[in-house]
């Protein structure tokens, strides 16, 4: 098996181009279009809930006024290149919404209760009966049926399943001392170059909405009269989480399968280690990398999709941890994450929108603050 370290940068932390679910809807119809043939007749997609919910309201990149899973189906069916383009299937396609909008009333779904996430299966009825099917991770297109007929099998999924869960079985078993050895051994020029190339890209989408894209909540808590430095840190997770969950048509680096928490834990770790000490970038990458880990652990337990929200009690406790160990606390780090979730117990996912830019205000005060409270 590769380096721990690298399987988990290769399957965790990829680019996503607005929100992850209807990223994968628009991957699986892309993928059953591309074999349909004739005039459409419906779009039928059964999707597990989760997706289902974390879809429902959110932007789609360069999309105005329309969004969510249904959108992203119709524009879906006219993308190109979905085997390539993956979850950055949605980038681009503004100029195929009037064509989305004619056939978007064919589009319908059904929520399975018995599917784990992810669950996206398609079938496109037409003057043939195509059927796609996404499940695992949410670019894990397993195969492709064309009347009956297997026309495309992901080979390789069965082996990146068993890499994943091997990763995953090896994580869980770790403690918070064994993750930043794992850290410390296997840390590496690539990963650091991944991670400083996908904080310029959530930094892309955090300037889009202090420009204006989305809810405008960092921009508005900005004018707090007491407004502070440390405030300005949670403003940009803000910015961020808000522009992306308006579909600001620009790339982010995901963390475990979701953007907003991967923007989060870039920038919050980013800006909170250079305000609170004075270190290269090279090791405020590699705590960024602790965050991302941490994280990760978080969601084996919760699960990849989970009515929890994943920025309180994933990606904060990562960035909480990223902070105590550029401190030389690690010792700390165990208890301290334990504190923070019981300061939010019971804040739940109520879907991917724009109030996500709330939950990413809160959930960065809070890692600082919690930060703030063990040294003291």
């Amino acid at each position: 098996m590769k380096r721990l370290l690298d399987v988990f940068s290769e399957k965790e932390l990829v680019l996503a181009q607005g929100c992850t679910e209807p990223g994968a809807v628009a991957f699986a119809v892309a993928a059953a279009a591309e074999h349909s043939q004739g005039e459409l007749e419906k779009i039928k997609i059964k999707i597990d809930g989760f997706v289902y919910k974390n879809g429902m309201s959110t932007g789609l990149p360069g999309i105005n006024k329309y969004y969510g899973n249904k959108t992203a189906a119709a524009l879906g069916y006219f993308a190109d290149n979905p085997l390539e383009r993956k979850l950055t299937i949605l980038a681009d396609l503004e100029d195929k919404l009037d064509q989305a909008l004619e056939i978007i009333d064919k589009v319908e779904f059904e929520v399975l209760e018995d599917k784990m996430p992810v669950y996206v299966e398609v079938f496109i009825e037409a003057d043939n009966q195509v059927r796609a099917l996404i499940k695992g991770n949410h670019d894990d297109l397993r195969e492709i049926e064309v009347d009956g007929k297997i026309t495309y099998q992901n080979e390789s999924i069965d082996s990146t399943d068993n890499e994943v869960k091997e990763l995953d079985a090896r994580l869980k078993e770790m403690n918070i001392y064994q993750l930043i050895e794992l850290l410390e051994a296997e840390f590496s020029e690539s990963q650091f170059q991944l991670l400083k190339d996908g904080y310029k890209l959530n930094s892309t989408i955090a300037r889009a909405g202090r420009e204006g894209i989305g809810s405008g909540v960092g921009n508005k808590y900005r004018k707090r009269s007491d407004f502070s430095e440390l405030n300005e840190i949670a403003a940009k997770a803000a910015d961020g989480t808000g522009a992306r969950m308006a579909g600001a048509a620009s790339p982010a680096l995901a963390s475990s399968g979701s953007g907003n928490q991967g923007i989060f834990i870039s920038l919050v770790s980013y800006y909170s280690a250079q305000y609170y000490f004075e270190l290269s970038e090279e090791e405020i990458f590699k705590a960024t990398m602790l965050a991302h880990l941490v994280g990760h652990y978080a969601k084996i337990y919760v699960g990849r999709l989970s009515a929890l929200c994943g920025l309180f009690y994933a990606a904060a406790p990562g960035v909480l941890a990223a902070l105590l160990y550029l401190a030389g606390k690690a010792d700390k780090i165990e208890k301290a994450i334990n504190n923070l979730i019981s300061d939010t117990s019971g804040v739940y996912c109520d879907g991917a929108k724009g109030s996500c830019a709330l939950k990413s205000l809160t959930a960065a005060e809070l890692a600082l603050r919690h930060f703030e409270l063990v040294i003291e």
